[in-house]
């Protein structure tokens, strides 16, 4: 017991420096949409939780653009030193599916840290819409004879994989993020959205927005009384937003450990697993993060799957 004593303390003089003097000044967390929506509930509850963790702030960056390249870029220019971050979402890996322009790899680019929570998209229309189950919305789109409209934040897939799902025509709408697509329809500019229930919950409850199925395998314990897709025959639909962290890619491994580290920590705070169960949000902590950046890749292969199957490349 003393020998093994004396080795870890030894051990500890030889510790490295990123142990002990990470972080000691702010660490900024990029987020690369508009302020609003799914995005903003994840990142500043991080930014906010994480930061008190840490003992420094965490500073949250909203910087809209291209599915999220406009933030990628200002994280690939600094240091790979942990001080700069961003939120992953699905939204770069649907960029880069359709063939958007992008100086690195959406995948390799990132040093993983772990996935904070996901949310099952939900298919919501605007009360006008006379459809009240995905079958009888699938009847609309076939029946109609203009494509319906599809509100889509930035360069998002999910619209057309529900088209490809229902076998329907659609047309993209697209914004620059959540908040302003999810304006235009509550003021019925169009007719129909797939979003995590993070984002709409509040409007769905009200009524403000008709929600016809939750893209999952299970219903959503928030709204328990929404059928998913696979109870109304389509299976295939099953399609969720995520959340997480990453860091530039080189970034050293002992600031990743502790990021990931302090991210699961505060993913098990009961006020943290609150707040996000009560937007609409799971929390799956990774158990590593090798373990994300594995949830990445297969992120980006369904999507290229989408892109590919509806030559959507641009």
């Amino acid at each position: 017991m003393l020998r093994s004593l004396i080795f870890l303390v030894v051990l500890a003089g030889f510790a490295p420096a990123a142990w002990a003097d990470y972080p000691d000044r702010p660490i900024r967390l990029i987020v690369g949409y508009a302020p609003g929506g799914s995005t903003d509930i994840v990142a500043r509850l991080m930014a906010d939780r994480m930061g008190a963790r840490l003992g420094q702030t965490m500073l949250v960056e909203n910087r809209g653009g291209a599915g999220g390249v406009a933030a990628a870029m200002i994280v690939l220019q600094q240091e790979a030193d942990g001080y700069t971050l961003m939120l992953e979402t699905n939204g770069l890996n649907q960029a880069a599916a359709l063939g958007t322009r992008m100086p690195f790899d959406p995948v390799e680019a990132w040093a993983p840290i772990g996935l904070a929570a996901f949310g099952a998209n939900a298919l919501v229309v605007h009360p006008s819409v006379p459809a009240r189950t995905m079958r009888e919305f699938q009847a609309l789109g076939r029946a109609a004879s203009e494509p319906l409209r599809f509100g889509s934040p930035s360069v998002g897939l999910t619209s057309q994989l529900f088209a490809q799902g229902l076998g329907i025509e659609i047309e993209d709408i697209r914004y620059r993020g959540t908040s302003a697509a999810l304006a235009d329809l509550l003021a019925g500019r169009f007719q129909a959205y797939t979003i995590a229930l993070a984002g709409i919950l509040p409007h769905v409850q009200s009524g403000a927005i008709r929600a016809l199925a939750i893209a999952g395998t299970r219903r959503s314990a928030v709204m328990p009384d929404l059928p998913t897709t696979a109870e109304q025959g389509f299976p295939d639909l099953v399609v969720a937003s995520l959340f997480g962290l990453v860091s530039k890619a080189g970034t050293p491994a002992e600031r990743i450990t502790l990021l990931h580290a302090t991210l699961n920590a505060v993913l098990a705070e009961p006020e943290t697993t609150q707040r996000l169960f009560a937007s609409g949000l799971e929390i799956d902590p990774s158990p590593d993060p090798a373990a994300f950046g594995r949830t990445i890749r297969e992120d980006f292969e369904r999507w290229d799957t989408v892109a590919r199957r509806g030559n959507l490349r641009q």
